[in-house]
């Protein structure tokens, strides 16, 4: 009996000891959690400090300060005195940055709130008695710190930014004060770009048609410079012709001088012969100067010709009874002709001889002088005397 009261009372001590290690074990725990909770609070207290409470309420910009309008009365404003960026941090617009993303070392080192010595054993801090060194490299506190020490220089950065857009909206302020100031012409332009732009076009569409045209117009110039070259060569052709046709002319003309006077001169010593029934007599009537009359019969081959006399020329011819023989005159013909001008003239085209009347008309044949024709007769013609 009293060897189990023994054991059960070892048993008992056993257990004893073990709780009140377990209990030695768990103030330790409590203590750590306790600590670590306050340096948490801490550290949250710390970085309330830096967040704002809530984001800034919507607002509306004054209308008058996004518009432009153009006032009665203007001045003149010079817009290249100072550079609107000049000034303007681009850094605050950077976008992207990572951010810290701690991984499993720093959630360990989160867990240690303690500075320990090389031994790796928990330091008694003198400052605070009964606690331990919460600070120092390898401590949760070296984390919160470098979280709090980012959170202060986010809230000075966030602190710049809305500085360099206030300064930024100060300037537009100023800029759009400073256009509303340009003359009201400026307004007029601005509504009538879309004008001239239909203009240009207009006129870029007149071009393309002048450039067609002047292409053409050219080419036509093309082709009538090489007329004009073919025409010279042709007119050159012609000029040589005329030149040897006014040199005929001029021969002809000789010829024509020296046959007349050859013939007055055979007139004026040749009796006057006319012809009855055939036989050649002496006499004749003699005709006065101008048109006596017309061809009505021609035979450029046989050399005859039958002319229609006027009744006066016949009566000269003939006599006012028609009973004298015909005399064997030689008389001019010529074509009526309009010059350039369009005047009238004579063109001498040969002569004719004088050889039978046929009686009770008005018809006379008579023989084409082959010497003297200078032009193939033709019906029409006028007979004239010399």
């Amino acid at each position: 009996m009293n060897k189990a009261v023994h054991v059960l009372v070892y048993v008992i001590l056993a257990v004893a000891g073990v709780a009140l290690y377990f209990e030695f074990k768990l103030s330790e725990k409590k203590t750590l959690l306790s600590d670590n909770n306050e340096q948490l609070r801490e550290c949250i207290v710390e970085l309330s400090s830096f967040l704002e409470a809530s984001n800034a309420a919507p607002s509306e910009v004054q209308a008058d300060l996004v518009k432009f309008s153009l006032p009665g009365e203007a001045r003149e404003v010079d817009f290249d005195k100072e550079d609107m960026l000049k000034d303007y941090g681009a850094q605050y617009e950077t976008t992207g940055i990572g951010c810290l993303n701690w991984g499993s070392s720093q959630l360990a080192q989160l867990r240690k709130p303690y500075a320990l010595d090389a031994e790796g054993n928990t330091q008694p801090d003198q400052a605070k008695p009964g606690k331990f060194i919460m600070e120092g490299k390898g401590t949760a506190a070296e984390l919160t710190k470098q979280i709090i020490a980012r959170a202060r220089s986010q809230k000075d950065w966030l602190k710049e930014t809305r500085t360099a857009l206030k300064d930024l909206r100060t300037k537009y302020q100023q800029l759009v004060e400073d256009y509303n100031l340009l003359p009201p012409v400026i307004n007029k332009h601005l509504t009538t770009i879309k004008e001239k732009e239909e203009n240009i076009k207009t006129l870029e569409d007149e071009k393309a048609k002048v450039e067609a045209d002047l292409a053409n117009t050219k080419k036509e110039v093309e082709d009538l410079k090489a007329d004009v070259e073919d025409y010279k060569g042709k007119l050159k052709d012609e000029q040589a012709k005329v030149e040897e046709l006014t040199e005929e002319c001029e021969s002809q003309k000789k010829k024509y001088d020296n046959l007349m006077e050859a013939y007055k001169r055979m007139q004026a010593s040749v009796p006057r012969m006319a012809s009855v029934n055939g036989t050649v007599v002496a006499g004749g009537g003699q005709l006065t100067s101008g048109d006596k009359g017309k061809l009505e019969r021609v035979d450029n081959q046989k050399l005859y010709v039958v002319v229609k006399f006027e009744n006066a020329a016949l009566d000269e011819l003939l006599g006012s009874e028609r009973n004298s023989p015909l005399p064997p005159h030689e008389m001019l013909v010529y074509r009526p002709v309009k010059d350039a001008s369009g005047k009238e003239k004579k063109k001498i085209v040969g002569r004719i001889r004088l050889r039978q009347w046929t009686r009770d008309t008005s018809y006379v044949v008579a023989d084409i002088v082959g010497d003297w024709q200078l032009e193939p007769f033709e019906k029409g013609d006028v007979v004239i005397t010399d």
